[in-house]
């Protein structure tokens, strides 16, 4: 199983959800599932690695993930320009820029008002066509946080659905990519004060950037 199959699929899992508050700070915990159409990963193999629960920290532009699975993966993003990753798999963090280009490319988009409710939140739908296959990103008007916070965060085109909604906040969100199917569902969703200590990636660790292949 090569490791950028992992680090790429369990970072395009974690569009993160908000709920009925601007600025949300808090932690939200999410069921999540994902399908490898390549066939170099079976659905099982994919829950036992990466897990089918997925938690966030979320502080402004700051946020913190992890992961249940045997990768115990973690996340770190401190609102600059690198996105920092902890497996079990490592010794090492995995670092990637979130600022570069996304090779996936915007086709077209559509809105849609659809009669569902997830976490709470009647949602609306946005759906995207890009050159890998389609998205679709539940958000609320009622979710929002200050799309200024990840302007430049293109890993995952975070920056485009942002801009799109005007700061909405995925709720649920559904990636039928071209060699991959993933999606992420808030089930649950606890507004604290968080200590900016929970963001602070380890500092004891050596420095990797993510492989390519």
């Amino acid at each position: 199983m090569k490791k950028a199959i992992i680090y790429i699929t369990c970072f395009f899992l974690f569009q993160f959800t908000l709920k009925a508050q601007k600025n949300f700070e808090g932690i939200i915990t999410f069921k999540r599932e994902f399908r490898d159409k390549t066939g170099k990963i079976s659905q099982e193999q994919a829950k036992q690695f990466m897990g089918d629960k997925q938690v966030y920290y979320l502080k402004k532009n700051k946020y913190m993930s992890e992961a249940n699975g045997i990768l115990k993966m973690k996340t770190f993003y401190n609102g600059n320009d690198t996105l920092f990753m902890k497996t079990s798999m490592d010794d090492s963090l995995i670092y990637t820029n979130v600022t570069d280009a996304d090779e996936e490319k915007v086709i077209s988009h559509s809105f849609s008002n659809v009669n569902e409710t997830i976490a709470g939140v009647k949602c609306k739908l946005l759906i995207v066509k890009t050159n890998k296959g389609i998205r679709k990103y539940y958000y609320s008007n009622d979710v929002k946080i200050k799309s200024k916070y990840y302007e430049n965060h293109k890993l995952g085109l975070w920056n485009y659905f942002m801009k799109m909604t005007n700061g909405g906040i995925s709720i649920k969100s559904i990636s039928d990519l071209e060699d991959s199917y993933s999606s992420i569902e808030a089930i649950s969703i606890e507004r604290k004060k968080l200590n900016d200590s929970i963001f602070e990636r380890p500092k004891d660790l050596p420095i990797t950037k993510m492989p390519k292949n």
